[in-house]
């Protein structure tokens, strides 16, 4: 957690002029985020006035005490106002500071002030001092002498009046009101415009969106701000500022938005919270040279909050920044399976809490394990929109891997937005920098008992993928090809483009998962070309299994992959995975067809007719030419990778005298210019349609064998990676056309 984040307690180093009031301003609670229309204006108010003559005047305002830790310090503004035909000299004048038991207290001009010594006829300056008094006092035990040196008089002193300050004064403006202020000397007015409230097991989560409109006739560059929360009992903690910058201007009459976001631990009480806006009193940026390093309060108001965001939960929150407010829901979180590790998996729900569409934050997190390690994490949105619409939302994924051995009991989801950069939009003060503000906006707390992953039954559909990526898959079938000391188990999975666009497959990442637990890493088809709305693709997922782990293979986990925080694109290969769901795998089907009609290779279906061998016997070679008609059709809707579909043609005498294979591809993917094959392929290609195949084999021995040979099975394999599996058989005789 960033230091930023943790109070502190008011100091006269750090911060002035933050008045810890006798009797407390009103609190106003609105409902979650509401809109503030300010009317009323709030002018800091003055405590009285003293007479330097008949035309001219002083006049004590803004005085603020700030409660320290060995001292308290006090400061206030004098207004002088001189309605005389010559100049005053105010250095012939000063202020004293005194208690009701007479003691008394050093009184200094502020440092931006310090030069302000003559008041021209007709006009009026206003001198800021300050003061450091007994901790045991407060305002109403002081009184403001001023006083016109003399050396005539007794102490070289003539005192004009006193002022003391009544109680029930106050320097905080109530709930709605705009707030005359000045900063760096311009004139500016401000207001509370809208303030939420969440909250988790731990922190408050307060977020304010502040105004201010330049009232003056002059261009203003923002100073170094401070913003603070003061609670009750005199706590101050730090808001972080987004939509302003070192480099903000703000021009006359017009105004800028500033976000502020913070955090304050549940303990505390939650009413009675002011915000407090400070500058540096040197009246210029933080790299002053100024001795004296001191923040002044320029404004004071009183926080229209509710006591808690009465939507929130430890599942759904809500946060405000410069564009307005939303509302975060935790979906899920998920551990999936990859590589040696696991991945963590939250997703997160985001929508406005306002009827007005609203831009997506730049979104960071972190998750947190036990409330000890930290899991760094990739955002991913998962959603291929550049905004959320009013009753819509965006769904977002944070990414963390730990080692699959990894246990912990509880975990937390913290979300954050990163805000500014060198020369773009950020904050201003101590929160600058090059590499821009972290604010958290939102936490979740989750134990141990994650989500699990979406269980979907054999043969049902699921859909897959946020907007602009929505498909809709089902796992059609499962094939065991029996190797020698592993098998391969493929899953052939169906994918429908539930989009209004042509659109590419998503980059998938694959698991089978067996009964006992175990991760199987899957190999998926590459299918390049794009879909049509409502058409289809079949994607063959694949792994090597140990013969004896092939029955306990009972899931698929299949997930959207992700590439350096974006969805995989093109050649690259994902780094993690999101949206995974878990399909059980239907039951293989085993039985072999005794029929050479309507073998099923899904989307393919091929029938064979006219089947006949005829031996060419040479004096050195025998050779072994096979023909057959064939129609091989083909269900259009669906895309595919025809460089996997291979059939495996066998001829196995009955006597076991000879067997004789060729492997057959369907169609061709990488076909030369024009779809075409060259000459020594076309023989071996079944193509869509009805047609002729004929080739030869050569059998050495086959001369050797012809006159015993009677009947032969004629197998079809289906074939994939180099495995078989028998899917037809049917006894023929040798030497005749048969069907």
């Amino acid at each position: 957690m960033s230091s930023k984040s943790k109070f502190k307690r008011l100091t006269m180093q750090s911060i002035l002029s933050l008045t810890l009031l006798a009797s407390a301003a009103p609190v106003y609670t609105y409902a979650d985020g509401a809109q503030v229309t300010s009317n009323s204006v709030f002018d800091i108010p003055s405590v009285g006035s003293v007479s330097m003559n008949d035309s001219s005047y002083f006049e004590l305002k803004d005085v603020r005490l700030t409660p320290g830790t060995d001292n308290n310090l006090v400061t206030f503004t004098v207004k002088v106002v001189n309605g005389g035909a010559t100049d005053i000299q105010f250095i012939d004048y000063w202020i004293r500071v005194q208690a009701a038991s007479g003691a008394k207290f050093t009184v200094n001009v502020m440092p931006q002030d310090k030069d302000k010594n003559i008041i021209p006829s007709g006009s009026a300056q206003e001198i800021q001092f300050y003061a450091s008094i007994t901790p045991s006092l407060g305002l109403s035990d002081l009184e403001f002498k001023f006083i016109k040196w003399d050396f005539s008089a007794t102490d070289y002193q003539k005192i004009l009046g006193g002022l003391t300050v009544p109680t029930g004064y106050t320097t905080v403006a109530p709930a709605e009101s705009r707030v005359n202020l000045k900063i760096s000397k311009t004139s500016m007015q401000s207001y509370i415009k809208k303030s939420t409230i969440s909250s988790n097991e731990e922190n408050y989560l307060p977020s304010l969106l502040l105004e201010l409109q330049n009232t003056d006739s002059r261009s203003l560059k923002l100073p170094a701000l401070k913003f603070m929360i003061r609670t009750a009992d005199g706590l101050l903690y730090p808001l972080i500022a987004t939509g302003i910058n070192e480099n903000t201007t703000i021009d006359p009459l017009m105004k800028k938005e500033i976000a502020l976001s913070g955090k304050l631990p549940r303990s505390i009480l939650n009413s009675g919270w002011q915000l407090v806006i400070t500058e540096a009193a040197s009246g210029g940026d933080t790299g002053s040279n100024s001795s004296t390093n001191m923040n002044i309060a320029v404004a004071e108001f009183t926080i229209p909050i509710p006591t808690e965001d009465q939507t929130a939960t430890e599942k759904e929150q809500t946060f405000s920044n410069k564009d307005g407010t939303y509302l975060a829901k935790l979906e899920s979180i998920q551990r999936v399976p990859w590589e040696d590790d696991d991945i963590l998996s939250a997703s997160i729900l985001l929508k406005p809490k306002e009827n007005k569409p609203l831009p997506l934050p730049n979104m960071t997190g972190f998750i947190e394990l036990d409330e000890s390690v930290k899991v760094e994490v990739k955002v991913v949105q998962t959603d291929n929109v550049i905004g959320v619409q009013p009753n819509k939302e965006v769904r977002l994924q944070l990414l963390g891997r730990i080692p699959y051995t990894y246990e912990f009991s509880n975990l937390k989801v913290y979300l954050q937005e990163k805000e500014g950069t060198t020369g773009g939009t950020g904050n201003t003060g101590t929160n600058s920098g090059s590499t821009g503000t972290v604010t958290d906006l939102v936490q979740f707390k989750v134990d141990s008992a994650l989500d699990s992953v979406p269980l979907v039954n054999a043969k049902e559909h699921y859909k897959i993928g946020g907007v602009g990526r929505s498909g809709d898959y089902v796992v059609r079938t499962v094939h065991n090809f029996p190797g020698k000391s592993s098998n391969i188990v493929t899953a052939q999975v169906e994918v429908e483009n539930l989009e209004k666009r042509a659109n590419e497959i998503s980059k998938l990442v694959a698991h089978f998962k067996g009964s006992d637990g175990t991760i199987y890493p899957a190999t998926i088809t590459e299918i390049k070309t794009k879909i049509s709305p409502s058409g289809k693709a079949l994607l063959n997922i694949w792994a090597n299994v140990a013969k004896n782990k092939v029955q306990d293979i009972t899931q698929l986990i299949v997930g959207e992959g992700v590439t350096e925080g974006k969805f995989t694109q093109g050649e690259a290969k994902p780094d993690a995975y999101v949206n995974a769901v878990s399909f059980f795998l239907p039951s293989e089907k085993t039985s072999v067809s005794n029929s050479i009609k309507n073998i099923d290779m899904f989307p393919y279906t091929l029938s064979l007719s006219k089947v006949g061998t005829s031996a060419l016997i040479g004096q050195t070679t025998s050779n072994v030419k096979i023909s057959f008609d064939y129609e091989l059709e083909k269900d259009s809707r669906y895309e595919v990778n025809p460089d996997e579909y291979k059939m495996v043609i066998e001829m196995e005498d009955l006597q076991g005298l000879a067997k004789l294979t060729k492997t057959l591809d369907f169609e061709k993917q990488n076909q030369g210019q024009n779809g075409n094959t060259n000459n020594n392929e076309s023989e071996t290609i079944l193509k869509v349609g009805k047609n002729k195949m004929e080739f030869t084999v050569t059998d050495t021995d086959f001369i050797y064998k012809a006159q015993s040979l009677k009947k032969y099975k004629l197998n079809i394999y289906h074939q994939f990676q180099g495995e078989k599996k028998l899917i037809a058989s049917k006894e023929l005789d040798w030497f005749v056309y048969a069907d």
